[in-house]
């Protein structure tokens, strides 16, 4: 190192630091001497959890939620069409596989499009897409056309979890899992109130009613973005620090904190969704493994929402009891959902919600690998349980424990995969994870819908097989994200 002359900077050192011995100042490098600055880990660390996070939290939220209104829509369309259109099983089978096509597509463009253009526009453009095309397919003259809208539909889907990804890049360690975990209050809540509105609507109204009032709320909640900032985590990786310092300072004024002391650290533009650094040497092993994951989970979580109606008629041939099976002059049957039909789906749904305090319990107590393999047994044990002959009560739990755990690992997958990639291909990471599980969502309906009733033991032992293996998956994941600090690039 070169010895420097006693000067101006040895001065500003002892005003700042005390009294220094005469003795020649060494010079040290620009990033020695920038030891004040902060990153944005640090400031979302030194903010806390307060109203800002709050205000996020419920406006992600009502998205999420309107989102899940969308999705579980197909819980009722299939069966309600196959009456009204005289459908098929293989033929329902594809407008819900239709669904999962467009979304397979959309997830890694709209994940590759986050990374490069922002979170916020992405966000934006996907809520009224979906709104757009939801409201249309209420207007389907044909079988054709409601195949075409939905896979539209479906291909706005592939984007929304952009805004978990917003939620996640604010959240401080501590807080991160559990407000994760309770933010998946709106998914439920979505769920439940789309059952409850077929019920009202679908008897008196019919099912374009429901489509169309279904495809509302997101457009709505479209509004709500101006109070959504865009990811300062993103921001700094494009570049733009003088904006990603604006949001940190209304962020720190909001939770009534001050920033941590210095700049925040000059970071260079950063190379953002290269399809390359998901399969980078350090998370190459990651992204192979939790690919499976995903496709498990979304062939089993959709898997109990479409065949819950399928397994009510089996019930009743089962036991003997409920509405008689119509059959029609071209050899398709149906059996019209009745009220008992409906009250038993919203109960399944319910039990989305018993998926908060599982994760919560265990997500920060045993990890979260241990956490994704614990739910994957549960899930599987309740498919394989479903098989049995039993009364409309305990038919009933089974469906319900099905969904709880199926719809925790769905919590748990989400959050992990939010963790353990970079900010630089985070959405990118998330969103082709997404299109492993919309492969997964595609193939379910041939398994719920066409191969269960064919033979109801044979589907619920494939759901419960790919559950087990997914577990032992899961213990291997070569990255435990538990405390561990969000990185902010490869």
């Amino acid at each position: 190192m070169e010895l420097q002359p006693v000067g101006s900077s040895y001065k500003r050192m002892k005003e700042d630091h005390g009294t220094f011995s005469d003795a020649p100042v060494i010079s040290t490098t620009e990033s020695s001497v920038d030891h004040a600055n902060f990153t944005v880990e640090d400031a979302v660390e030194t903010i806390g959890f307060g109203k800002f996070q709050l205000k996020l939290f419920v406006l992600c939220g009502i998205f999420t939620a309107s989102d899940a209104m969308e999705m579980l829509l197909l819980a009722v369309l299939g069966p309600v069409l196959r009456c009204e259109w005289l459908l098929e099983e293989v033929q329902v089978a594809f407008i819900t596989t239709a669904v999962f096509i467009g979304m397979f597509l959309g997830a890694p463009g709209w994940g590759k499009c986050g990374d490069t253009y922002g979170r916020w526009p992405m966000l934006l453009l996907v809520g009224l897409w979906i709104s757009f095309f939801g409201f249309l397919s209420s207007f389907s003259p044909v079988y054709g056309w409601i195949l075409v809208l939905r896979a539209l539909v479906g291909f706005g889907i592939g984007g929304a979890s952009q805004a978990f990804t917003i939620l996640a890049e604010y959240l401080p360690r501590k807080h991160r899992a559990k407000t994760l975990i309770i933010y998946h209050i709106f998914w439920a809540t979505g769920s439940c109130f789309e059952i409850i509105l077929a019920m009202a609507v679908v008897p008196t109204k019919g099912w374009r009613w429901l489509a169309a009032l279904s495809a509302i709320p997101l457009g709505v909640s479209c509004f709500f973005f101006y109070f959504i900032p865009e990811s300062a985590r993103y921001l700094m990786a494009a570049g733009d620090r003088e904006k990603a310092m604006k949001i940190l300072r209304e962020a720190a004024k909001l939770n009534n904190a001050e920033l941590p002391s210095g700049e925040l650290q000059k970071s260079p533009v950063l190379a953002r969704g290269k399809f390359a650094d998901i399969f980078s040497a350090e998370y190459r092993r990651t992204t192979f493994q939790i690919w499976p994951i995903w496709f498990g989970i979304a062939f089993s979580y959709y898997g109990i929402i479409l065949a819950s109606s399928e397994i009510l008629e089996f019930h009743k041939s089962c036991t003997g009891s409920g509405t008689e099976v119509i059959q029609t002059e071209q050899g398709c049957h149906c059996n019209p959902l009745g009220h008992a039909d409906y009250i038993t789906m919203i109960w399944s749904s319910l039990g989305e919600f018993l998926g908060l305090p599982i994760n919560l319990f265990l997500m920060d107590l045993i990890g979260r690998q241990k956490t994704l393999a614990v739910s994957l047994v549960g899930t599987g044990v309740f498919f394989l349980l479903i098989q049995l002959c039993v009364s409309r009560g305990v038919l009933t739990f089974f469906l319900f424990g099905a969904r709880a755990l199926s719809s925790a690992v769905f919590n748990t997958v989400y959050i992990y995969t939010t963790e353990v990639y970079p900010t630089t291909v985070r959405a990118l990471g998330l969103g082709s994870s997404s299109a492993m599980a919309r492969l997964g969502a595609m193939s379910t309906p041939f398994i719920s819908q066409v191969l269960l009733n064919a033979s109801l033991v044979s589907a619920l032992w494939v759901y419960g097989a790919i559950a087990f293996l997914c577990a032992i998956d899961a213990l291997l994941l070569p990255i435990e994200t538990r405390g561990r600090a969000m990185a902010q690039s490869t």
